[in-house]
C-alpha cells in the first residue's frame, strides 16, 4: 500500500496524463456530473442559471444570436444551447457525454426548439461547420495543454465561417492565487459521487507555481477496481492569453465579465473573450 501511496501524492509533470474519457464514459460518474450541472446550488459543473442567462444576454446583445450558425462545444445538457435557440440561434450542441446528450434532447424537444446534438470529441473528431459563432464555455480551454490547445484552436479556425468568432472564458491567475495544495480522504468520498456501491476515495492537490496549472488528482479505491482521475487547470491573465492566441491567427479586444459583458475587473474571477482570426 506504501509504493501506491506515496506515488499518488509525488507531484506528476504538467498534462503528463489525461483520464476525460472515464470521467464522461463511466455511467454513474456521468450521471453525478449530469446531476451536478442541473444543480444551480454549486458551480462545480456549471454556473447558476442567473450566471447563464446573464452570459447569453450579452452574447446576443455583443453578436446578434438571431439567425446565426452557433456550435457549443462541450455543451453538456443543453444550459446554454437551449437559450441561444431562444434566441433565434441555429445550434449545434456537441458533447463527449451520452448521458448529457440524452437529457439536452429531452429539453429542447420539450421546449420545441430544433437544436443539433452531436456526440463527440472536439479533440478528436471533425467539428460540425461551418459556424458564425463558436463557444467554448465555462472553463473548458483550461484542462488542455499548450500543445492541445494549439491544435483545438486550427480547428476551430477552421471551422469558423467568414468573419466568424470564437467566444469562450477563461480562469484567471487570480483564481489560481485561491487555489490550495492539499490531501482529503474519505469513505465514500465527496457523497457517492464516484460510485453507487461501497469505496474510498483520495484527492491530492498540487500547485505548479511556474506555469500557474493546478492539478486534482483523484484516486478511486472500489471493491473490484482502482482507477485515477487527473483534473488540470491552466490559469491565465489576459496577456498570457492574447499572446498564446495571436501565435494561433486569433485576437481579442478586452476581456470580458461572464455575467454581463462588460470589460473585466482583474480578480479571482474568471473572464470571456470573442476571438476574431486575424
Amino acid at each position: 500500500m506504501y509504493p501506491e501511496l506515496a506515488e499518488f501524492v509525488r507531484r506528476p509533470k504538467p498534462f503528463s496524463r489525461y483520464t476525460t474519457d472515464r470521467l464522461w464514459t463511466d455511467p454513474h460518474v456521468a450521471r453525478s456530473m449530469l446531476a451536478f450541472h442541473l444543480d444551480e446550488s454549486n458551480d462545480m459543473a456549471s454556473r447558476s442559471g442567473a450566471t447563464i442567462d446573464g452570459f447569453v444576454a450579452w452574447l446576443d446583445a455583443r453578436l446578434g444570436l438571431s439567425g446565426k450558425r452557433v456550435l457549443d462545444l462541450g455543451c453538456g445538457p443543453g444550459l446554454y444551447t437551449t437559450r441561444m435557440a431562444r434566441r433565434g440561434a441555429l445550434v449545434t450542441g456537441l458533447d463527449f457525454s451520452a448521458v448529457s446528450l440524452n437529457h439536452a434532447r429531452t429539453a429542447a424537444a420539450a421546449a420545441g426548439h430544433a437544436i443539433d446534438y452531436v456526440q463527440a470529441d472536439y479533440h478528436r473528431d471533425p467539428l460540425p461547420g461551418p459556424a458564425d459563432i463558436v463557444t467554448l464555455i465555462y472553463g473548458d480551454y483550461n484542462p488542455m495543454s499548450p500543445d492541445r490547445r494549439r491544435q483545438f484552436l486550427s480547428k476551430v479556425r477552421a471551422t469558423l465561417a467568414p468573419g466568424g468568432v470564437f467566444v469562450f472564458d477563461v480562469f484567471s491567475r487570480g483564481q489560481f492565487d485561491q487555489f490550495s495544495a492539499g490531501l482529503e480522504f474519505g469513505h465514500r468520498f465527496m457523497k457517492g459521487f464516484w460510485a453507487e456501491g461501497d469505496y474510498f476515495g483520495f484527492k491530492v492537490s498540487h500547485r505548479f507555481e511556474e506555469e500557474a496549472i493546478s492539478l486534482d488528482r483523484y484516486r478511486i479505491c472500489r471493491p473490484d477496481e482502482e482507477y485515477e482521475i487527473f483534473n488540470w487547470i491552466q490559469y491565465f491573465d489576459p496577456a498570457d492569453l492574447a499572446a498564446e492566441l495571436a501565435d494561433c491567427g486569433f485576437a481579442f479586444d478586452v476581456p470580458l465579465n461572464i455575467v454581463n459583458g462588460a470589460t473585466w475587473e482583474p480578480g479571482p474571477s474568471p473572464f470571456a473573450v470573442i476571438a476574431r482570426p486575424v
